[in-house]
């Protein structure tokens, strides 16, 4: 390992996430392009940093155990990292990891601080094989040693039974499969070699060893890092590839469908729409770097209508915003935002946005949502609902090839994070159908 600090960039980004509400991948990327970091200090970084975020609940239950009265955030994001690591990184010794804690303390926060940091890491240290933690009943226990927030785990034991609900609530605490989508425009899947497995969800995806940014192939856009569920998007649409299609992505950002739908679709033209114009400069150059031609970006709001998109499209996706519950494994922060006040208020959105879409939707074409959640508000109800309000559409049958994803009864796909160890994901796929008087 290098003589850079990694513990105290893990600190600094651990207060951005749990103080400033950053997200956990796009801050670690924003720190090792800040630092010049080998190999092994990101890997450090990375497993302190996520197994902290994912452990958060259970790491400050342990502190509550061992203080007296209330610590300080900045001493607890330093004490919470030293006990993650003494718990689950058994490479480094016990003294190493409450030295490095209280140095770092000292550093940042003064002597004083340093010996109340020393003095509890000490305790608990010495109590790792008994720490006697105390809980109210069993099902505390298990959403605070599983760190998940007891409105949540409330939201999916209602919504999936108990049963379920606990073992959705352990799949958030493991780790997804290194996914990619390869670029058929620029390489064969052949060309990347014995170490990229056939993936069983999703015909376009792949999954490697080991996964590496760095890696030629991924810097020359030969492939593209997208979880096997929200590669089934592109899949689900189900039409003959070589026709030309009219096609809009209402929300595109950060354009990971779009680039998909549009190599797959490779006669059809795309406009890729954000109302962000920083979002759409990221799906600019990922389209240059995959080299696709087929796609134009367009800055617009997905909730205002747009006249010159109605009636005018084949195909319409509309990936809404959604609360995230399916990608908690990759952004474990996530979890501890929920409530149902949000998921309703999210709810409400998808909804407008869904409404707004269906209007650029030719007679004879098809809408498809799609979210990476698994409420069933901001899924099943969303689209029900919808098609109580609009007789004019059908939901029709998601049909899948090479995949082992079971599609609903009612047609859509619904993934659970427990299900296949990928993303949670729900996509329905809708027709526009003659308007009957």
């Amino acid at each position: 390992m290098s003589n850079i600090n990694t513990r105290k960039i893990s600190y600094e980004i651990l207060c951005d996430i749990f103080q400033e509400d950053a997200y956990s991948n796009i801050t670690l990327n924003k720190y090792f392009n800040k630092y010049k970091l080998e190999e092994q200090d990101k890997r450090f970084i990375s497993e302190v940093v996520y197994g902290t975020i994912k452990n958060k609940m259970y790491l400050e239950h342990i502190l509550k155990n061992y203080s007296k009265g209330r610590v300080k955030s900045k001493v607890k994001i330093i004490i919470i990292m030293a006990i993650y690591q003494l718990l689950y990184m058994d490479k480094t010794p016990s003294f190493a990891i409450i030295d490095e804690a209280v140095k770092l303390s000292k550093k940042i926060l003064g002597n004083i601080t340093g010996n109340f940091v020393n003095g509890i890491l000490r305790n608990i240290e010495r109590n790792l094989n008994d720490l006697a933690l105390k809980y109210k009943n069993k099902e505390e226990k298990f959403y605070i040693e599983n760190s998940c927030p007891e409105e949540l785990y409330s939201i999916l034991k209602r919504q999936y039974g108990k049963e379920k609900a606990q073992s959705i609530v352990k799949s958030f605490n493991s780790k997804s499969k290194n996914s990619i989508r390869y670029n058929p425009l620029k390489i064969s899947r052949e060309e990347l070699g014995s170490n990229a497995l056939t993936s069983e969800i999703c015909e376009d995806s792949l999954i490697l060893n080991k996964l590496d940014i760095n890696n030629k192939y991924f810097k020359e856009g030969y492939y593209i890092i997208q979880d096997e569920a929200s590669s089934l998007v592109a899949c689900a649409i189900g039409e003959n590839v070589s026709t030309k299609y009219n096609i809009l992505d209402t929300c595109a950002a950060p354009g990971g469908k779009s680039l998909h739908i549009a190599s797959k679709y490779f006669n059809s033209s795309l406009i890729s729409c954000d109302k962000y114009i920083h979002k759409l400069k990221l799906i600019q150059e990922n389209i240059k770097k995959l080299e696709i031609k087929n796609i134009k970006t367009y800055e617009q709001d997905a909730t205002k209508c747009n006249i010159d998109f109605l009636n005018n499209f084949d195909i319409v996706i509309c990936d809404v915003p959604c609360s995230g519950i399916g990608v908690i494994k990759n952004k474990p922060e996530i979890k501890y935002k929920i409530t149902d006040k949000y998921i309703e208020s999210i709810a409400a959105l998808q909804y407008k946005i869904l409404e707004n879409s269906k209007d650029y939707v030719k007679v004879g074409g098809i809408l498809v949502y799609s979210t990476c959640t698994i409420d069933k508000r901001e899924n099943i109800e969303n689209i029900e609902r919808f098609l109580n309000e609009n007789k004019d559409f059908r939901l029709e049958k998601i049909t899948l090839n090479n995949s082992k994803v079971k599609v609903q009864d009612n047609g859509t796909i619904e993934i659970l994070p427990d299900d296949y160890e990928c993303d949670g994901f729900f996509i329905a796929k809708l027709r526009k159908m003659e308007e009957k008087c």
